[in-house]
């Protein structure tokens, strides 16, 4: 019988384009690893050791393809000077914007990009504690850099930040410039200190959905500062991109496709788009170079059985299984903080019973 991988093997395979002994599981797991292993899940946030140490029993315990991550969607507020509140409170699942550092037009010529030469701003110091943990045990530096249209969007009050699209144009664009230099600065920081061979930045973000804005302000005030950040991750050396368009960017596919061919680049994507985009949509758009992540609807972990799960699981295993460039198993978002652990383990389950290649 053939000797099985171990998790690491499994998506190095699919990293370099091999077939691993089964179909890797990467459940998206944050603040439910702080629920599993009795850290809170403020601590978890607020805390880069306390964050590592979670999420790596998790992965110990459940036998996932998932290295340990740092990251939340209201990422930017803190680092420009606003506040955030920590998710202490009861029916809190991430952490949230208290301040908003841009309340007018006028607060944008005020901002001052972090520049991260002398101390990290606001969560990047919390990253780095995790980062510098998983570089000493061989794993991948997962830190966010982008979306900077999702980031701009919570450095100014939401919907100011908006309507300033519509009606004041160049100052949405002033304020998208200082929040793309401060990812510039971080993707810099880390790829200086970690090797950026060793980085596997996340990329994504749910405001620039097109239940927010049309696929046309996407290609204006998304796409230029994505590519910006995209063509710097290149030139670094940058070898993998965790993309993570969150939430339905079925329309703005196409400048997601736009932006890998105008890149021209060797590295790989891996692509994990809401619950809302087929996988079949996913492998037709870039599966014959990217990796696809097969996206189940997160809610149904709370609400389904074990026994629906692993069906759930099977469909989508088999519908993207044979993606020419790999495939991974996992939710569409961010699996959720309350779910039982036995709706993780129909994850796995379903990986060793559907999903094998041997």
């Amino acid at each position: 019988m053939t000797q099985r991988m171990t998790p690491s093997e499994r998506m190095m395979a699919v990293m370099s384009g091999q077939k691993p002994d089964r179909v890797p599981v990467v459940p998206f797991v944050l603040g439910y690893s702080s629920k599993i292993t009795g850290i809170s899940l403020g601590d978890f946030y607020a805390d880069g050791d306390k964050c590592f140490e979670a999420q790596f029993a998790s992965m110990r315990l459940h036998g996932y393809e998932q290295t340990p991550m740092y990251g939340y969607a209201s990422l930017g507020a803190l680092e420009f000077g606003g506040e955030i509140e920590y998710p202490y409170g009861k029916g809190q699942g991430a952490p949230f914007v208290k301040k908003h550092p841009v309340k007018n037009i006028e607060d944008i010529e005020k901002l001052e990009v972090p520049d991260f030469k002398r101390e990290l701003p606001g969560a990047y110091k919390e990253a780095d504690k995790l980062a510098a943990r998983c570089h000493a045990m061989g794993m991948p530096i997962s830190v966010q850099t982008g979306s900077t249209f999702t980031a701009a969007s919570v450095v100014a009050d939401t919907s100011e930040f908006l309507s300033w699209l519509i009606m004041e144009p160049k100052a949405a664009h002033s304020l998208l410039d200082k929040v793309c230099d401060m990812f510039i600065n971080a993707i810099d920081y880390f790829a200086e200190k970690y090797g950026a061979e060793n980085m596997l930045p996340f990329d994504g973000g749910p405001s620039e959905s097109n239940t927010m804005i049309s696929p046309d302000t996407f290609a204006e005030f998304a796409y230029p500062y994505m590519k910006r950040i995209h063509v710097h991750l290149k030139e670094l050396g940058v070898h993998a991109v965790l993309m993570h368009p969150c939430s339905n960017q079925n329309k703005n596919i196409e400048h997601y496709v736009k932006l890998r061919n105008e890149l021209n680049w060797s590295g790989k994507y891996v692509w994990l788009f809401g619950p809302e985009t087929p996988v079949k949509d996913q492998i037709k758009a870039f599966g014959d170079h990217d990796v696809i992540c097969g996206n189940i609807n997160p809610p149904l972990f709370l609400t389904k059985s074990y026994e629906e799960l692993m069906d759930i699981c099977k469909q989508t295993i088999l519908e993207g299984m044979n993606s020419p460039s790999g495939f991974i198993l996992a939710p569409g978002c961010e699996f959720p903080v309350n779910a039982a652990p036995l709706k993780l383990m129909a994850m796995l389950d379903a990986a060793e019973t559907y999903g094998r290649y041997e």
